[in-house]
């Protein structure tokens, strides 16, 4: 007797429970609720019928189980391809499963639930547990003599005919089965003796293998071989030539006493050097050759002068850049009075100095140049020709450095004389400032 029913995914019902009573239980409800569905969850359990449309849209697979009064418990699976029944017997911690089974249900889930369809003696089943709705009432749109078969199974002589009926057929069954058999072992000899030349064929083969193992070797050892075949042949070529050799080295006489060879070393030696001297002086005289005659030196004093007088100019650059920034601290000068003569007499003053620095400077400068270089050494006049030409040079590079020094110069001193100009006096002591002591001498102070 059926406890409980649980339907999960099976055509309209998502998950459902039902517990039967005891005695007569009634699914009632409107159309479309799923009353067909339960009645055919049931009819799918008891008889695995071919795969229909029963598993819910969605799903993977449809359970239908039930519960029996012994609490055995029978689930039947339906997947998309395949069928099958877990039996979960009192007290079991695991199911036991079945697979690939047939159509018909297996004889341990037949004998559990007792839902088998009834044989007549036509050999056509009866399902007496589950009604098609879609059927009119129980028998009667069946042939009266499958009623008349239907009402004889439940006497005893009906049960004895469907028995022997059943013997019938298994007889029959057996039979062909017997003859299915036989000739299964006639075509399983036929293929045995086509079989038989296999220890032979293994025999071949085990050969086959054997040579192919000693093939294998002899491939490895060919190219050592190759290459003895190869150097035996060198040796003998070489073993020839030196034959020949030997015989003809000992038809030649012994060759002469050779001489002491070291004065004709020292000779040899000796020649090299003046072949290379020789070449020298030739390639100097072609240099010397082609120069022109020295051109007459002119008066360096006034180049000494110039460069003192660089000197000079970049010493005043230097100090008039480190007095800039104490010149930018300064306060503001007082308004002077008119200081154009005593502006043009300094312009005149700091002429007059730095023309006679410039003369000092030039003065030292000419006593530290040496005198005129020997004209009897050509060699010396050639360095001197090439030194003067780099002198020619640095002086146009230093007239042109000088020219933007003293640019810059005149440029500073125009902005200290505009500053004190617009000062008058020193703020620090009163006394009176001109732009050569400021420049000359700074603002030194006793104080």
């Amino acid at each position: 007797m059926i406890k409980k029913l649980i339907i999960d995914n099976f055509m309209a019902h998502e998950h459902t429970e039902l517990e039967l009573g005891p005695g007569l239980t009634i699914l009632t409800g409107g159309n479309n609720t799923g009353k067909s569905a339960v009645v055919e969850a049931l009819r799918c359990l008891a008889t695995n019928p071919v795969p229909s449309h029963n598993i819910r849209h969605g799903a993977k697979e449809a359970r239908v189980s039930v519960v029996l009064d012994d609490d055995t418990k029978v689930v039947w699976i339906r997947k998309k391809r395949s069928s099958g029944y877990e039996l979960w017997k009192p007290g079991a911690e695991e199911p036991e499963e079945y697979w690939k089974f047939g159509r018909t249900p297996p004889e341990d889930i037949r004998a559990a639930l007792k839902l088998d369809l009834v044989e007549l003696e036509s050999g056509d089943p009866v399902d007496i547990h589950v009604g098609n709705q879609r059927e009119p009432v129980f028998l009667l749109n069946k042939p009266p003599s499958n009623a008349a078969a239907f009402f004889a199974a439940s006497t005893e002589s009906a049960h004895l005919l469907a028995m022997q009926n059943l013997l019938k057929r298994q007889t029959t069954d057996a039979k062909r089965q017997a003859r299915e058999l036989d000739t299964q072992t006639d075509h399983i000899e036929t293929s045995i003796d086509k079989l038989a030349p296999l220890p032979d064929i293994e025999l071949h083969l085990d050969r086959t293998r054997e040579l192919e193992a000693v093939a294998t070797d002899f491939e490895k050892t060919l190219p050592a071989l190759e290459n003895a075949l190869k150097k035996q042949q060198r040796l003998s070529q070489k073993l020839t030539r030196t034959t020949a050799n030997k015989a003809l080295l000992e038809t030649i006489s012994p060759p002469p006493e050779t001489a002491n060879t070291t004065a004709l070393n020292t000779r040899i030696h000796a020649l090299q050097s003046l072949e290379k001297k020789e070449r020298t002086a030739a390639s100097n005289r072609d240099v010397l050759s082609r120069l022109q005659p020295p051109t007459p030196l002119q008066e360096t004093t006034p180049l000494a002068a110039l460069i003192h007088a660089l000197h000079t100019a970049s010493d005043a650059l230097h100090t008039a850049e480190t007095q800039t920034p104490v010149f930018d601290r300064l306060n503001p000068l007082p308004s002077l009075n008119a200081t154009d003569a005593l502006a043009q007499s300094i312009d005149t003053m700091l002429a007059t100095r730095y023309r006679r620095a410039r003369l000092a400077r030039w003065e030292t400068v000419l006593h530290q140049i040496a005198p005129p270089p020997d004209m009897d050494s050509t060699d010396m006049l050639g360095r001197t020709l090439t030194r003067m030409s780099e002198l020619s040079t640095q002086i146009e590079s230093t007239r042109a450095d000088l020219a933007v020094l003293e640019k810059t110069l005149r440029t500073h001193e125009k902005t200290v004389e505009k500053r004190l100009q617009e000062l008058g006096r020193c703020p620090t002591c009163g006394g009176t400032m001109t732009a050569a002591t400021f420049i000359d001498s700074g603002s030194d102070h006793d104080a």
